[in-house]
């Protein structure tokens, strides 16, 4: 008998997860960029975003098309580099306190000023390291974008998958930190509630059941 899927979620019915779906506005112009692979990955998070960000864009491939809104805007590329302005410095009280009282700023602090006031669109790439890193190889018009990153990644609950180093941030987790530093207003909880519903569902079925003894 085939599976039974649910209508909106797009999971089997029995893995349903629209109770835990609390729809918002994507707070900026952003697009993720998808690795094949990643796309028909069972854990990827990027389906989970879209439940809760309807008007997110998602593109999968590997040879990829510049979003026309490129030429109209200041589109930045999520992504950790030497020169990447970093997200939580620019949006750290301490800068902002030194703004609003007018006192001269680093080079560094100015930097991270220019920057957000330059943020016009974002560019997420979804996949592991090493595919991303092939995307940024086969598409070099990337590389030409300025990298934003971050330095106080919350503490990660994608439980379900790890990283080179260990522990992984998923793309929903990068994305809503992103938003939430940049409009405070964006509610990370419900993306927050949503992973761990999935995550809670990959733990179900992979731990050990106890057989009877014989």
């Amino acid at each position: 008998m085939s599976r039974v899927y649910c209508c909106g979620c797009q999971l089997p019915q029995a893995a349903c997860l629209c109770a835990y779906v609390h729809p918002q506005p994507c707070p900026m112009p952003t697009i993720i960029y998808q690795h094949p692979l990643e796309a028909k990955h069972a854990k990827s998070t990027v389906p989970l975003l879209r439940l809760c960000l309807s008007n997110i864009g998602i593109e999968v491939g590997e040879q990829l098309t510049p979003p026309t809104a490129l030429n109209t805007g200041h589109w930045w590329l999520l992504y950790p580099d030497a020169n990447a302005v970093d997200l939580d410095v620019l949006c750290s009280k301490q800068v902002r306190a030194m703004l609003s009282e007018n006192t001269q700023s680093t080079g560094v602090q100015e930097k991270n000023l220019q920057a957000k006031k330059q943020l016009g669109g974002l560019i997420v790439l979804d996949g592991t390291w090493r595919k991303t890193r092939l995307l940024l190889h086969l598409n070099p018009w990337l590389n030409d974008l300025p990298k934003l990153t971050f330095s106080q990644a919350p503490k990660s609950g994608y439980a379900m998958r790890k990283g080179p180093g260990g522990q992984a941030l998923s793309t929903l987790e990068s994305v809503s930190h992103v938003f939430n530093r940049l409009y405070p207003e964006f509610l990370t909880a419900p993306l927050h509630a949503l992973l761990a519903a999935r995550v809670r569902q990959f733990q179900a079925q992979t731990r050990p059941t106890n057989t009877p003894n014989v």
